[in-house]
């Protein structure tokens, strides 16, 4: 055992560097380089893609299917899936000989917990292309230098992993140093439309080492003024816009520079980034109050700017904070409470009031609106806020009970909920007003019968042996099934 040990040894670091024949000095030198050539062999692969192999027929095919997932009613999604053999044929031949242009931005605005946004979106045929870019090099390229704790909008990753984080943060902070200290809080102003495109690009020909590939994403990035994605200085252009994948990555990478300044130079365990928000925790009020100084000088020499009403430095002991619109707070007993905020909920309550009119008017279907609360639904379940969810499952089935009453789908609720073959998912929120919905129908399963309705006796039967418990419900069910033999047994005899 030791010899294969000693062998194993040898080949990991060479014959000199396991035997001791060098200082530490060099030992470490000689790690170092090791480690660099790792990373460099590695940057050879994922940066060093060759134009040819990114836009591949098969990629850009798997792109503009891709594209078209959960858009699927649109007329233009069904007029490019109609047509998706001979337009993946032509953006590619396109994009090889360089003749490829973008058909420009659609925009709108759409409003977030009472702040408008712009969103400039793609054609769909751009949006293949830009995802074929992103998925082959440029998410994978990019994300090389990211810290662990930057987040947002990259695979198997998210809100989740960043609450999830964000505990584990602020446990081990209680281990070490209780109450004491707090949480320092940053937000940029503006940061899509503020970002440079000359430093953009610089950072974009850093990552990606194909000439080719470097000026189809400078012409993504020009892209954005050219065709109005943003609004802009034409001696100064700036800005991504929201709505394209291209910005995402380059929004994830420009602030990099600040995260591995945080993590490595300062060494600062409890920090993460998620796109434009960000947070440090520290038993110094002091060091935070220091470290904000200094994130402005940071991002005014990288052409952004700190949002001065966002940042903030909250205590521990005695102070909640905001986070992803959700109110965090760490316990005298080192519990982490994650409750929902206000505005949240009252923005969800506003909007479903909206959605009900729409039903009415013919807007918008009912499934749309299921499927809108049950994301709503999916981040309340992070919190530690089930009542507030409970009553609001309440209160979203005060005003859909007919629709979900024909819903022929399972409804993810915090009620009780119950199959019935008549009238499907119904929900309760007791053993008692299950009885009673349950004796209701029974009757007029009765009133049914006596009109000529011919009743499901067997499934009665086990109703009476295994839920019936209310006497009046017993003899009811009974009185049924005892006539509705008696008038089988006299069609039998006639």
């Amino acid at each position: 055992m030791r010899r294969r040990i000693r062998q194993w040894m040898i080949r990991l670091y060479g014959k000199d560097l396991f035997f001791g024949n060098m200082t530490s000095e060099e030992r470490k030198q000689k790690r170092y380089e090791k480690r660099k050539r790792e990373r460099e062999e590695k940057a050879r692969l994922v940066c060093g893609k060759a134009f040819e192999d990114v836009f591949e027929f098969d990629k850009m095919w798997d792109a503009g299917e891709s594209c078209c997932e959960g858009v699927n009613w649109k007329t233009s999604t069904i007029n490019f899936k109609s047509v998706l053999l001979t337009q993946t044929d032509s953006l590619q031949e396109r994009v090889l000989n360089g003749t490829y242009e973008s058909g420009g931005f659609k925009h709108f605005k759409t409003v977030e917990h009472g702040k408008e946004r712009d969103i400039n979106s793609l054609v769909i045929q751009d949006r293949s292309v830009q995802k074929c870019y992103c998925d082959e090099i440029m998410t994978e390229a990019y994300s090389r230098s990211f810290i662990y704790d930057n987040s947002a909008s990259l695979p198997g990753k998210g809100m989740d992993m960043t609450l999830k984080r964000l505990v584990e943060f602020l446990h081990h902070h209680y281990r070490l140093f209780g109450l004491e200290g707090g949480i320092y809080q940053f937000d940029f102003h503006g940061y899509f439309a503020s970002i440079p495109h000359d430093k953009a690009k610089e950072r974009l020909k850093k990552h990606i080492l194909d000439p080719k590939l470097q000026e189809i994403g400078c012409q993504l990035i020009d892209d954005f003024i050219e065709l109005g994605g943003v609004e802009h200085d034409p001696d100064n252009p700036r800005g991504v816009g929201l709505g394209s994948q291209v910005s995402q990555n380059i929004a994830l990478d420009y602030a990099s520079p600040i995260d591995h300044y945080i993590k490595d130079k300062l060494g600062v365990h409890g920090y993460a980034r998620y796109m434009d928000d960000g947070y440090v925790i520290s038993d110094s009020l002091e060091f935070l109050k220091g470290l904000h100084n200094t994130l402005v000088e940071l991002s005014n020499e990288m052409g952004i700017e700190l949002n001065e009403k966002k940042c903030k430095i909250t205590p521990f002991k005695n102070h909640s904070f905001k986070f992803l619109k959700m109110r965090v707070r760490l316990e005298p007993t080192g519990k982490v409470i994650i409750k929902l905020s206000r505005n949240s909920i009252k923005a969800i309550r506003r909007k479903l009031k909206i959605f009900r009119g729409w039903v009415d008017e013919g807007k918008m279907s009912a499934e749309d609106v299921f499927t809108s609360y049950q994301s709503w639904r999916s981040h309340a379940a992070r919190c530690d806020s089930y009542k507030t969810v409970h009553d609001m499952d309440l209160y979203f089935i005060s005003l859909f009970e007919q629709e979900l009453a024909e819903w022929d789908k399972k409804f993810k609720c915090t009620l009780d909920a119950r199959w019935n073959y008549e009238i499907g998912w119904f929900y309760f929120t007791s053993p008692k007003e299950y009885e009673a919905k349950m004796e209701e129908l029974d009757r007029t399963r009765y009133e049914r019968y006596m009109n000529g309705f011919i009743p499901l006796v067997d499934r009665w039967d086990y109703r009476i042996k295994n839920r019936s418990k209310s006497a009046e419900a017993f003899d009811l069910l009974r009185e049924i099934r005892e006539t509705f033999y008696d008038k089988e047994d006299e069609e039998c005899i006639n």
